[in-house]
């Protein structure tokens, strides 16, 4: 294996310390921490991916044949009760915390 072998005591402690270190952070990130990250850029990771994630959903149902999709549910009422409603509140909530974020720094 890949063992590196060091000769002073205040190196190897510093890198023991740091692998405590990495290993306690990736402990208290849970699952989605794993995913998503930690620091302050996660919420914008999290509503990218819900964006992206109806993006392709809305996209699959568009392209699919006219014979295997709904009869009650068409592209009109997907587009505009679903898909138009959840993106404009995404665009307004990033346009709004990045607002908020410049306010609190003057």
């Amino acid at each position: 294996m890949n063992k590196l072998e060091i000769q002073d005591p205040k190196v190897a402690s510093k890198i023991i310390a740091a692998n405590a270190e990495s290993d306690k952070r990736k402990a208290e990130l849970g699952f989605l921490g794993k995913f998503f990250g930690s620091g302050e850029n996660v919420s914008l990771y999290i509503v990218g991916t819900i964006a992206l994630g109806v993006l392709l959903i809305a996209l699959v149902y568009t392209l699919t044949p006219d014979q295997y999709r709904s009869a009650d549910f068409g592209l009109k009422e997907m587009w505009t009760l679903f898909v138009l409603p959840v993106e404009s509140t995404i665009i307004g909530y990033l346009i709004g915390s990045k607002s908020k974020d410049t306010g609190n720094r003057s």
